[in-house]
């Protein structure tokens, strides 16, 4: 397996169990920007993951690296535009709208798989960008878009990787974090693309600008995060920045942060497996 083959099997394990760990959390309210401690406490305040952003430079074009754990993706319910006369009529426009109307992870992610087996995941993605290009003030758009740019690496990769496909799926992972940048130019505390954009970013080879990135986007949507209604999915955003330190050889504040996250969602059984070494 080459080096290109590795990194898309760690980015494609990842995008398999995203959306189906997530229900929808809202955005909150603008939060001041958080700042990242070097404490041993890794949630000391600061910000997709993620998913996280906002808005930073793209990365450099992925060169593989192996990551252990699936972060896990989110689902949010875009608001719909306005409907054109022959949508109505539009076999692929009816299943878009049924993906952005999923109100859970699992409902997104059986959408998106819906999509792949039909072989309509291409037809679905330039529905997308011209809902998006329609909607330039609706983030729920872009992210989308970017999710799916995401799940279309993973079938491409689930049919057997070649060298020609390999290059296209780095620049679909590329269009995909430029398409959650847009969403957050918009909407800056928007969770999902925040959560998806940093958990997609662990996937990358190791970079210690980029990981720490990775980190304050992290430890800065937790902040947000104590500002909205509680959901599941937040639980989600230690178990990624826990992962992330793990990446970036510092166990100590990995544990710390897995530890942290079950304080506040003590059912969680992923952040059980973390603390328990699985």
């Amino acid at each position: 397996m080459n080096k290109s083959s590795i990194f898309f099997v760690a980015l494609c394990g990842g995008i398999a169990c995203v959306l189906t760990y997530l229900d929808k959390p809202r955005s909150a309210p603008p939060a001041p920007t958080p700042v990242v401690a070097a404490s041993a406490s890794p949630v000391t305040t600061t910000a997709p993951v993620d998913p996280a952003p906002v808005p930073e430079p793209e990365p450099a074009q992925p060169n593989p690296a192996n990551a252990s754990e699936p972060a896990a993706v989110p689902a949010v319910t875009p608001a719909a535009g306005a409907a054109k006369p022959d949508d109505a009529a539009n076999p692929i426009h009816k299943l878009v709208d049924a993906l952005l109307a999923a109100k859970s992870g699992e409902q997104k992610q059986a959408a998106l798989q819906q999509l792949v087996k039909s072989g309509q995941m291409d037809a679905a993605i330039e529905d997308l960008k011209q809902r998006a290009a329609d909607n330039p003030n609706n983030p729920e758009y872009p992210t989308t878009l970017g999710e799916a740019l995401l799940n279309k690496i993973k079938a491409m990769h689930d049919a057997g990787p070649t060298a020609d496909n390999t290059d296209e799926m780095g620049i679909l992972a590329m269009q995909a974090d430029q398409n959650f940048n847009t969403a957050l130019k918009i909407d800056p505390q928007n969770w999902e693309a925040q959560f998806v954009k940093a958990a997609s970013m662990y996937y990358w080879p190791a970079d210690p600008t980029r990981d720490n990135d990775v980190v304050q986007r992290l430890s800065g949507l937790i902040d947000q995060q104590e500002t909205m209604t509680a959901s599941p999915a937040f639980a989600q955003t230690y178990v990624v920045l826990g992962n992330e330190y793990q990446k970036m050889g510092q166990p100590d504040k990995a544990q710390a942060t897995w530890q942290l996250g079950l304080t506040q969602f003590p059912n969680d059984p992923t952040l059980q497996k973390k603390l328990n070494g699985q």
